[in-house]
């Protein structure tokens, strides 16, 4: 068995592990509690599932841990089947489609997605697995299926179809979309498809609100399972750097190297192995925990989603040195505002999706991106209705684009200058040489004569 082989076969007992071991919490715990998780996922199933439902509030612990098991199991039996690469963008993807099971997204929901994804891939006469992964990152748009189809004002059947129908266009339309609208951030917000799906989902809500189609605000956050989440979440961390410290036979070297990576499209699977990555995403769930904690928020479902997702996405852009100047610009931002703790919490961590512009262009960039990310999220979600759960990506697109052109015109500037202050030295290097040159041949004719 060659080496690749041998990592590919220890991230598949990874995955089981973590399975397992988020499978035990679930079990012990709907025998504890007694919960009628089929009532809850009945629920889960028929909200409408937009910004901000909280799966454990609305059907209850077991129920979002069942609906989340799905999920998980779907996508990655559809990974085995198609024989998906696993990279660092497989891996966050698996964490935050998993972390979105909480808090938006259910096992019947994102289907229409995977459909459009199969039909696309059909039209275009290309491999599906090709498109899983942006598929997956779709359904993020799950609150339009959820709420079209449970609309009130039409026949059920009529809501049905069309829910269906809108979730198959989303997933047939998203890859060419996606690839498009990344040249508007150039790779500055880890999360593309959040800003994609910001952008589509504001077109359809426009639609829909053309033909009076209303939404609902809702606030929906459980309380009472903070602890027995954390502990969880450890668990699930401090197992990622033990199976990581085994995989990179037994030690932390070369994890220096990884958190000093800028995060600039940079998939650390393959720059420095399985072992680092896994381990760089256990440290980063626990930095993450630490965060959550001085913001004061307890552990709740949109919490979860976005711990998994700064995990998942541990193994494709983000470190410690390019993630903590965003957060203490959030926190800095947070000073003197309005906004909520929970605000607060969840956008400083969805915000680290502007990680490559602390690595590329320093701290003090990254502290001014992390700052204007939360000016930003706060706003925009009225553009989507509260639609696209990936808002943070959405803002976070917006926040690099706008920033990219300046921070690039200083960098030029800079870089200009020290050009010019370089070629200043050698003029004044080469006229120095020429003036000893100078005075030693006339030296030398003095002393011929």
């Amino acid at each position: 068995m060659d080496k690749i082989t041998q990592r590919m076969k220890q991230i598949e007992i990874l995955t089981i592990v973590l399975f397992m071991l988020i499978l035990i919490f679930f079990i012990i715990y709907v025998i504890n509690e007694h919960e009628n998780i089929f009532l809850g996922m009945y629920k889960i199933i028929t909200s409408p599932a937009i910004l901000v439902t909280d799966f454990i509030h609305v059907g209850g612990i077991g129920a979002a841990f069942f609906n989340a098991i799905l999920i998980f199991s779907f996508n990655f039996f559809l990974v085995k089947l198609f024989k998906v690469k696993i990279t660092g963008i497989t891996i966050a993807a698996f964490f935050t489609v998993f972390g979105f099971s909480f808090f938006g997204k259910n096992i019947l929901n994102i289907l229409p997605f995977y459909l459009g994804g199969i039909l696309y891939s059909v039209y275009t006469s290309t491999d599906f697995s090709e498109h899983i992964v942006s598929i997956a990152f779709s359904s993020a748009l799950a609150p339009f299926v959820s709420s079209i189809a449970f609309y009130g004002e039409i026949s059920f059947e009529t809501s049905y179809i069309n829910a269906i129908l809108i979730g198959v266009l989303i997933g047939f339309i998203v890859v060419p979309l996606a690839k498009s609208l990344y040249d508007f951030h150039e790779g500055y917000d880890l999360y593309n498809l959040g800003f994609t799906a910001g952008i589509l989902g504001s077109v359809i809500i426009a639609v829909l609100k053309l033909y009076h189609f209303e939404i609902t605000p809702q606030f929906l956050l459980s309380i009472e399972y903070d602890i027995p989440l954390k502990i969880l979440c450890s668990s699930v961390f401090i197992s990622l750097i033990i199976i990581g410290f085994y995989i990179n036979d037994n030690s932390f070297s070369g994890y220096l190297s990884l958190i000093k990576d800028d995060g600039y499209k940079s998939d650390f699977t393959q720059k420095y192995g399985y072992g680092l990555t896994l381990i760089n995403m256990g440290i980063m769930g626990f930095i993450s925990i630490v965060f959550v904690m001085i913001t004061g928020q307890t552990f709740n479902g949109p919490v979860l989603a976005a711990l998994f997702t700064v995990v998942g996405f541990s193994a494709n852009g983000k470190t410690i040195f390019n993630t903590l100047p965003i957060l203490i610009g959030v926190l800095l931002a947070s000073l003197g505002s309005k906004g909520s703790i929970f605000t607060l919490a969840i956008s400083g961590l969805f915000g680290t999706a502007l990680a490559p512009i602390s690595g590329i262009f320093g701290p003090i960039a990254g502290i001014i991106a992390g700052w204007l990310h939360l000016a930003v999220v706060q706003n925009v979600g009225l553009v989507h209705g509260g639609l696209n759960l990936y808002n943070n990506g959405f803002s976070a697109g917006i926040v690099a684009g706008f920033l990219l052109p300046i921070f690039n015109m200083i960098t030029d500037n800079n870089n200009q200058r020290k050009m010019n202050i370089q070629r200043k030295h050698m003029n004044f290097l080469k006229a120095v040489q020429t003036n000893i040159k100078k005075r030693m041949d006339e030296k030398e004719n003095k002393e011929n004569k």
